[in-house]
C-alpha cells in the first residue's frame, strides 16, 4: 500500500474509533436507557416505512409517484451497500473487540450502515419534491438520533453513518435524474385531470348548437 494512503488510513481509523468510544457505552446501560436506544436505532424506519405506505394507499394524498419513486431509491441503496459490502466486509465494532453489542444482531458487514441509508435516501428523494419536503426534513430529523443510536449500541462505527450519507446523497441525485418529475403525473394521480377533459365536450357542442339556432 502507498505510504501516504496508508498514513491517511491509519489517521481516519484513529479518529473513527475515537468518536466510537466517546459515543458507545463500554458498560451496561441502564434498562431505561438500553430501551430508548433500541427504539431510536429501529422506530424511525418503521415510521419511515409506514408514511410511504400511507403514500401509495391514500388516492387523495396524490403521493403514489412520489412514493414509488423513493422505495425504487431504497432498494437502489440496498443492492449498492451490498456492492460495498462485497469489496469491503467491514466487520463490526463487537466483532473486532471494539466494543459491546447492546443489541441482538448478526455480524454481517458493517460499512456502510443499511438503515440509515435507507433513512437518509428517503429523506433526500422527498426533500427534492416541494409537496413532500417537510416529510422528508422530518424523516431527515428522524435519523440523527438513529445514528447516534446504533453506534451506542455498539453496532457501527460513526464512518459508518458518514458512508450511508455519501451514498444516500449519491443515489438521491441519480434516482431524480433518472426519473423526471413530470413522468409521475399518471401514478400521483394526476391522470384525473385528463379525465376531466371529455365533460367540455357537451359545452362545446352546446354552444355550437346555440350559435346554428341563431343564424
Amino acid at each position: 500500500m502507498n505510504p501516504l494512503i496508508a498514513q491517511v488510513s491509519t489517521r481516519i481509523y484513529g479518529w473513527d474509533l475515537a468518536v466510537f468510544r466517546h459515543i458507545h457505552s463500554a458498560t451496561p446501560p441502564s434498562s431505561a436507557m438500553l430501551h430508548l436506544a433500541r427504539a431510536l436505532a429501529e422506530g424511525p424506519l418503521l415510521i419511515t416505512a409506514g408514511l410511504l405506505g400511507l403514500m401509495m394507499v391514500r388516492p387523495g394524498w396524490g403521493m403514489r409517484g412520489k412514493a414509488l419513486k423513493v422505495s425504487a431509491a431504497a432498494v437502489a441503496a440496498l443492492v449498492l451497500n451490498a456492492g460495498i459490502g462485497l469489496v469491503w466486509d467491514r466487520a463490526r465494532p463487537f466483532v473486532t473487540g471494539a466494543g459491546h453489542a447492546w443489541m441482538s444482531h448478526a455480524a454481517t458487514g458493517s460499512f456502510p450502515s443499511d438503515h440509515l441509508t435507507v433513512q437518509w435516501v428517503v429523506a433526500g428523494t422527498l426533500m427534492l419534491d416541494r409537496r413532500s419536503r417537510r416529510w422528508g426534513v422530518l424523516i431527515a430529523l428522524m435519523g440523527l438520533p438513529m445514528a447516534w443510536a446504533r453506534v451506542y449500541l455498539g453496532i457501527h462505527y460513526p464512518s459508518d453513518m458518514l458512508g450511508a450519507v455519501i451514498v444516500a446523497l449519491l443515489l438521491t441525485l441519480f434516482v431524480d435524474a433518472w426519473f423526471p418529475r413530470h413522468a409521475q403525473a399518471d401514478l400521483s394521480g394526476h391522470g384525473a385531470e385528463r379525465q376531466a377533459k371529455p365533460t367540455n365536450a357537451p359545452r362545446q357542442e352546446s354552444s355550437d348548437t346555440v350559435s346554428a339556432r341563431t343564424h
